[in-house]
C-alpha cells in the first residue's frame, strides 16, 4: 500500500499544469458554493431573528377573536396570571403581557394607521429585546407630562416626526368608544422589517390601559423560549393548558419564513452538490486524458504481473489525492473568505427594495461548521465516483495490446 500511494502521488506530478487546473477548479467550486450558502444561510438567520425574535416571538397567546378583530374588548382572561404561569416554566426565558389595538397615529400633518402595542418595559426589553433596536432617542426612561411613544423611523418619516414631537393616538376602549390621547415621541426604532417599521408603536401598558378603562387589560402574550426548537412541544402544552385560548407558534404567524427555513438545509447541501458535481465532470475527463497517455505504461505494469485490482487502486488513490488537495485548500480559503465577508458584510445591489419583504441590505455571510465538514466530504465522495469510469477503462486494457502502442 505504502507503494501504491507512492507511485500515485507521484503519477499526479507528472503533468503538474494539469493537476493544478483541476485543483483550482476544485478550489473555485467549492468556494463558489460555500459562498452561496453562507449568503442564504446569513439571509435567512437575520430575518428568523428580525421577524422571530425581534417582532413576534416564538409564540403568541390571544383570545380566539382577537385575531380577526384586534379590539381591547377582546381580552384575555386572566392575563397577567397566564403570563405568570408561564414565566415559571424552566423552557421559557420570558412571556410578556401586552395590550395591543388597532389605531390612528396623527401628527401636525399627516394621519396613518398603525397597530398600538401597550407593553411593559422591562419585560419588552426580555422577550424581543426591543431596548436595543432603539436608534435615536431612549426606551422609555424619560419622566415628561405627555405618556412617551416609540415609534419606527419609517413611520416617524411619514409622519415627519422626530424625537420630541407630539403625536395624537386614536383607538376604542373596551366599550368599543372612540379615545383620542396625545404622545410624545420618546425614541425612534430600527428593524429590517419596512412594514413593521411602519405601523408598530409602543407605549407603556399601564397608560395605554388607564385609557381603554381596565388596568389589567392583556390582549397578547408573547413567549420567548429558551431553546426555539420546541417551540411546536411548547405550543402544543400551552393549547392544553389553555383551551379557551388561541396559541399560535411563530411558524403558524409567518409560514412563509417558517417553509423557507425548512428547506433550507436541503437546498444549500444540494446546491453544493450540483457545484461539486460539475467540477466533478472535469476531473473526470482529465483522469480519461491520463488514462489515454498512460495506456503503454499501465500494460506494462500488468504484463510484468500487477493485478487489476492494484492498478483500479492507483487510480482512485490519484483522483482521491486530487481532490483531498483541492477541498482542503479549498476549505481553507472559503473559511477565510466568509470570515472577512462576516466583518465587512455584502452589499446586496437594490437591496432597498428587499427591505419589503423583510430582508436586509447588507448581509453578513455566516455558516455552520459541520457545513464546512459536509462540502469536504461532497468533494471526495463526487471526485472518488468520477475516477470510478476511468479506472474501470484502464483495467479493461489487454497488456499485449497496450505495450505495442506508441
Amino acid at each position: 500500500m505504502k507503494t501504491l500511494i507512492k507511485i500515485s502521488w507521484r503519477n499526479i506530478w507528472r503533468n503538474r499544469t494539469r493537476t493544478l487546473v483541476i485543483i483550482i477548479a476544485l478550489v473555485l467550486g467549492l468556494m463558489g458554493a460555500i459562498f452561496s450558502a453562507s449568503v442564504r444561510m446569513a439571509s435567512e438567520q437575520q430575518q428568523f431573528e428580525d421577524t422571530v425574535e425581534n417582532q413576534i416571538s416564538h409564540i403568541q397567546i390571544h383570545h380566539p377573536e382577537f385575531i380577526a378583530n384586534p379590539e381591547a374588548y377582546y381580552r384575555i382572561p386572566r392575563g397577567k396570571n397566564i403570563s405568570n404561569e408561564i414565566n415559571a416554566r424552566d423552557d421559557v426565558i420570558r412571556a410578556a403581557p401586552r395590550t395591543v389595538l388597532d389605531g390612528m397615529a396623527a401628527s401636525a400633518n399627516m394621519n396613518e394607521g398603525i397597530r398600538i402595542k401597550g407593553v411593559e418595559p422591562e419585560a419588552e426589553a426580555k422577550t424581543p429585546g426591543l431596548d436595543e433596536l432603539i436608534e435615536e432617542g431612549s426606551y422609555f426612561t424619560e419622566e415628561s407630562r405627555l405618556p412617551s411613544i416609540l415609534i419606527g423611523e419609517r413611520l416617524a418619516e411619514k409622519l415627519n416626526a422626530e424625537v420630541g414631537s407630539r403625536l395624537v393616538l386614536t383607538f376604542q376602549d373596551i366599550e368599543g368608544e372612540i379615545v383620542s390621547s396625545s404622545f410624545r415621541v420618546e425614541g425612534l426604532y430600527s428593524v429590517t422589517s419596512r412594514g413593521f417599521e411602519e405601523r408598530m408603536a409602543f407605549v407603556r401598558a399601564s397608560e395605554i390601559n388607564y385609557l381603554i378603562g381596565d388596568a389589567e387589560a392583556v390582549t397578547e402574550i408573547a413567549v420567548l423560549l429558551d431553546d426555539h426548537d420546541k417551540y411546536r412541544d411548547v405550543a402544543g402544552e400551552l393549547e392544553k393548558a389553555y383551551p379557551d385560548m388561541k396559541v399560535r407558534h411563530w411558524a403558524d404567524l409567518d409560514p412563509t419564513l417558517f417553509y423557507a427555513l425548512e428547506v433550507l438545509d436541503q437546498v444549500l447541501i444540494l446546491l453544493v452538490a450540483i457545484i461539486i458535481m460539475g467540477v466533478s465532470f472535469g476531473l473526470l475527463n482529465t483522469i480519461l486524458m491520463s488514462i489515454l497517455e498512460r495506456v503503454r505504461e499501465l500494460g506494462i505494469l500488468m504484463a510484468v504481473g500487477m493485478k487489476k485490482a492494484r492498478v483500479f487502486s492507483m487510480i482512485v488513490m490519484e483522483s482521491a489525492m486530487v481532490s483531498l488537495i483541492g477541498g482542503a485548500v479549498g476549505l481553507i480559503f472559503s473559511f477565510a473568505m466568509v470570515r472577512i465577508l462576516n466583518i465587512y458584510g455584502v452589499h446586496v445591489p437594490g437591496g432597498e427594495g428587499l427591505e419589503d419583504f423583510g430582508y436586509a441590505s447588507v448581509i453578513y455571510p455566516q455558516i455552520d461548521t459541520a457545513f464546512y465538514f459536509q462540502s469536504g466530504m461532497v468533494v471526495i465522495i463526487f471526485a472518488i465516483l468520477a475516477s470510478i469510469y476511468p479506472a474501470w477503462k484502464a483495467i479493461r486494457l489487454q497488456p499485449a495490446e497496450a505495450v505495442r502502442q506508441e
